[in-house]
């Protein structure tokens, strides 16, 4: 089976085709039709060879992403438990199912489970199974996802909501590779690599007695933080493209371009939603375009302008906002002597997250960081 390695240098070095400049074309704002198959600067796709297993694919060129992608390389071929953290709309499943891809159990069962969409008096039942007869309705016995995902990977969104009784069954199976069925009265075996996804603060949730705190390390073995869009705005032309090529064909639009400062606007905005309102954003361009000229939906085009008219009636809130971020940066790297692992844990940020904000504010090309206080710290080359 073929497999990626050294996934960074291969960004770089993919070689261009037909479809890399017509997606090219795409971003200066020319008619094209484009393949998704080959869209330009996407990340190499994981272990596709089997039909069982999905072709997924992460867009982005940027430190943070490229960064990310390096993690994955790292830890997917390894059988350890991971957490992926992130906001809302960042890509956690994504992530997580290219983990699963570049391990050895690709072409194994790939079990998703949304935690917060189970009744909390059914997330045992759910999770681990149940025997005929253990309540009221189960009339046939169930595996559970736990034994659906047996010699594969079963990822575990918003596992923050599951409640404190299922936790300590899920600690059980993570520490010792069994289950406890509902209803029987013995304990069976299983052979699952977990990964748990959380947009909230785990750490934080298990010293606040939320969260099983000896759950929470089993859990955190390795952590991932997937960084949200506004850490990576460089990236969102080439994610617009990537939207653009992917509901122009699956709308059957034809031709698509985006129209004069689409782009720059997109890329000013903050997406709290991350890359998911990005998607939805791009997909409602593509519905409403006429004759293939892709325009700011209405909705966005509203939201600018009441920012530009908050600006004009008061301070610039998102540029004191930014400054101070920039500041405090700059005095985590002044007090580490400009090593971004000390700096990253200092802020209590991600190395991940770290690099991306100083790309973000132009402070990542090999700079030097002299001064510590946040008013007089300053970066030269």
């Amino acid at each position: 089976m073929e497999r990626y390695t050294n996934m960074p240098h291969i960004v770089r070095s993919l070689p261009r085709t037909d479809t890399d400049e017509a997606a090219d074309s795409l971003l200066e704002g020319r008619l094209m039709t484009t393949s998704l198959s080959a869209a330009p600067r996407l990340l190499p796709r994981l272990d596709t060879s089997e039909e069982r297993t999905p072709r997924h694919t992460l867009v982005g060129d940027s430190a943070a992403m490229r960064q990310l992608l390096a993690t994955v390389e790292k830890v997917g071929p390894k059988d350890v438990t991971v957490l992926v953290t992130g906001e809302t709309g960042t890509g956690k499943e994504l992530v997580a199912s290219l983990l699963h891809s570049a391990s050895s159990r690709v072409g194994r069962p790939l079990v998703r489970v949304n935690c917060g969409a189970i009744p909390r008096d059914l997330a045992e039942a759910e999770l681990f199974g149940y025997v005929r007869g253990a309540f009221t309705g189960a009339l046939q016995p169930r595996r559970g996802f736990f034994g659906a995902a047996d010699t594969g990977t079963l990822v575990l969104d918003e596992v923050e909501a599951l409640p404190l009784e299922a936790q300590a069954k899920l600690l059980r199976a993570v520490q010792q590779g069994e289950v406890q069925t509902v209803g029987a009265d013995y304990a069976r075996k299983v052979n699952v690599r977990l990964i748990a996804c959380s947009n909230t603060d785990l750490r934080a949730e298990a010293k606040a007695g939320r969260f099983r705190q000896d759950l929470y390390y089993r859990l955190a073995v390795v952590g991932v933080a997937v960084p949200p869009l506004r850490e990576r705005a460089d990236d969102i032309p080439l994610l617009a493209a990537h939207f653009a090529n992917l509901y122009a064909r699956r709308f059957g639009a034809g031709p698509v371009r985006f129209a004069a400062g689409v782009l720059e606007a997109l890329q000013s905005r903050p997406w709290p939603g991350n890359v998911r309102e990005l998607e939805n954003a791009v997909a409602s361009m593509v519905a409403l375009s006429d004759g293939g000229e892709l325009a700011l939906a209405q909705e966005l085009r509203e939201g600018d302008e009441e920012e530009s008219s908050s600006a004009r009636d008061g301070p610039d809130f998102r540029a004191r906002v930014k400054a101070f971020e920039r500041a405090l940066l700059l005095e985590a790297l002044a007090a580490n002597g400009n090593n971004r692992s000390g700096a990253a844990r200092q802020l209590g940020l991600s190395r991940t997250t770290l690099l991306g904000l100083l790309q973000r504010h132009g402070l990542d090309a090999g700079a030097k960081t002299v001064g510590a206080a946040p008013g007089g710290a300053k970066v030269v080359p």
